[in-house]
């Protein structure tokens, strides 16, 4: 009996082990699987600015804040009024209607002055905008009614934040210059982009407006993305924007 049952021990000890390995042996695609469920993979593009040309510090056009505080009554600490523009002659865009960026800190003002001239210096399009009390980057998209900017041909823009009831000449401004050039082939698949592999295809061709635009866009569908924060800030910091770099940006 005690033969008898050494073998059946034996047996069982067998089969037990059998299970174990078995079970083993698919526990890491077991473990894979629930891992890849639970936590989605993602590819996060890397957005960088490869500005066109000689990529040289540009000094005529402007963009400091033609005055260090925000308006005479408020107390200023930080940076002033900011356009976010690279330091360099490449500031181009493909689209008719493109956004414009500007960091402002926090005012008692609650509108700004939106200016575009041509080359001869004649008014394009002005508008008067709200902007809020909170300090961050506003945005402002040209709008569809006017007039497409030309391909071609390069305009000056300007920011005016408006402390009273009209415009003083020592309301704090910005300036900027836009080129808007044709699209090459390398940007022919666009469409099937998301905002943020669209980013990455602009900056690469050294097409700042819509690179900024696209990552803007894709910030603010995901604000508590942490990876998105940081292509945010290091793309602002490459072009010399590191004061305004970690600023929020307005919805």
């Amino acid at each position: 009996m005690d033969w008898h049952n050494d073998r059946l021990s034996i047996k069982l000890f067998s089969v037990s082990l059998s299970l174990k390995l078995l079970f083993l042996a698919g526990l890491p695609t077991l473990l894979h699987s629930q891992s890849a469920s639970a936590i989605p993979s993602t590819t996060v593009a890397s957005v960088t600015f490869e500005p066109a040309g000689d990529g040289k510090p540009d000094d005529a056009a402007g963009g400091a804040s033609r005055d260090g505080g925000i308006c005479s009554q408020d107390a200023q600490i930080g940076p002033s009024v900011t356009p976010l523009r690279p330091a360099t002659h490449s500031e181009l865009t493909v689209a008719e209607h493109p956004t414009f960026f500007v960091y402002v800190p926090q005012t008692s003002a609650n509108k700004a002055l939106f200016v575009i001239k041509d080359q001869a210096e004649n008014y394009y399009y002005e508008k008067t905008i709200s902007i809020s009390h909170t300090a961050g980057i506003v945005s402002f998209k040209l709008p569809d009614e006017a007039p497409a900017l030309e391909i071609g041909k390069t305009y000056q823009w300007s920011f005016v934040v408006i402390c009273g009831e009209a415009i003083r000449p020592d309301n704090p401004g910005v300036e900027g210059r836009i080129q808007r050039v044709a699209a090459n082939p390398a940007l022919s698949q666009l469409k099937s982009l998301s905002p943020l592999e669209r980013a990455a295809l602009y900056g690469k061709n050294g097409i700042w407006y819509d690179t900024l635009t696209s990552l803007a866009e894709q910030r603010r569908s995901q604000p508590n993305d942490s990876t998105l924060a940081a292509t945010w800030e290091k793309l602002l910091k490459s072009v010399g924007l590191e004061a305004i770099a970690t600023k929020p940006l307005l919805q």
